[in-house]
């Protein structure tokens, strides 16, 4: 196995930001099946997708810091994400909640300490077993290769939620493990309380304090306020065992028919979010300035869940992109 470079390290800054977008139209699908918005288990994906964009910036800013760029492609989950070993994040079957849908969800935030792996790879020996041991080998490869080789570059990095424990704008290799633990420990978990043992509880993931996200918007901002993230203080991994262990509520059935209108509007949202992702940390696009350009992105994702809602009331199973 080849030792780190810095192309290597970027490449693996790019598979992070790629693994952060690949969750959202899978996650969404799963959230939008479930009838009862006003069930936990629509709360917890609801939450967790919140969060998810959230790492999906830093992915992106950590990606500008190491002098390249995230250039988002649309997924295709018939393939393997770089680095990662095949089945995890990819390769999940979109349609509703059910058991199947489930355990890759569990899969994909699974905790470095369960798939009982080389926990804090020094070295790139991928493929990895979980995004975390991703996250964990990035790091070390900056300090391979030397924190000092890189940029840290802050221009076109956002900052789109107030109030956090850990920086959003990464401007050293603190801020990049501060961002990384953020990541880690929302959707895995912190520093665990005592032994694992099966079958695993909910309490044997939770999220420090610190890097619980507040979901508030930047200071002067306008608009409606966010609301406050359910069950927060724990892990995706948690609130998934919580749905698991909780009676799974009603969904929505369908068929496969990408050539659907529902999806044919399902697939135009979600090409304007694409288009404005790329603008924002790409330099922006037409003269529009990030904060319009977040706000088309946002406005384009929530559409996106609002038209994937209206595929499962139609009969038919949300297709993200079929050409």
């Amino acid at each position: 196995m080849p030792g780190w470079t810095r192309s290597l390290v970027r490449s693996h800054a790019q598979a992070a930001a790629a693994v952060e977008l690949y969750t959202v139209p899978f996650y969404t699908t799963v959230m939008t099946s479930i009838k009862d918005q006003d069930s936990d288990a629509y709360k917890i994906m609801h939450g967790v997708l919140i969060e998810e964009m959230m790492h999906l910036q830093l992915a992106a800013n950590l990606c500008l810091a190491l002098d390249t760029i995230p250039a988002f492609q649309f997924p295709s989950y018939e393939l393997d994400v770089p680095y990662v070993r095949p089945g995890i994040v990819l390769n999940a079957d979109m349609g509703p909640l059910n058991s199947s849908t489930l355990g890759a969800m569990l899969a994909i935030e699974t905790p470095e300490e369960v798939v009982h792996d080389n926990i804090h790879k020094t070295s790139p020996s991928f493929p990895y077993s979980s995004i975390g041991e991703m996250y964990d080998a990035l790091l070390s490869g900056i300090v391979e290769v030397g924190a000092s080789t890189f940029r840290w570059s802050t221009r076109n990095q956002q900052a789109r939620w107030a109030d956090q424990g850990y920086p959003q704008i990464i401007k050293n290799y603190h801020d990049a493990y501060e961002a990384v633990e953020a990541i880690k420990a929302q959707g895995e978990g912190g520093r665990l309380v005592g032994n694992l043992v099966k079958p695993y509880k909910i309490s044997d993931f939770p999220v420090d304090t610190k890097y619980q996200m507040n979901n508030r918007l930047p200071t002067g901002s306008q608009g409606v306020p966010y609301k406050e993230i359910y069950l927060k203080e724990y892990s995706h991994y948690s609130r998934f065992l919580k749905i698991q262990e909780d009676a799974l509520p009603p969904v929505y059935s369908g068929i496969e028919n990408p050539h659907h209108p529902a999806n044919s509007v399902l697939e135009g949202k979600f090409i304007s979010m694409m288009t404005s992702l790329n603008a924002i940390w790409g330099g922006g696009a037409g003269g529009l300035s990030p904060d319009d350009l977040w706000k088309y992105a946002l406005n384009a994702m929530r559409e996106s869940a609002q038209a994937a809602t209206i595929c499962w009331k139609s009969g038919v199973i949300p297709n993200w992109l079929h050409f």
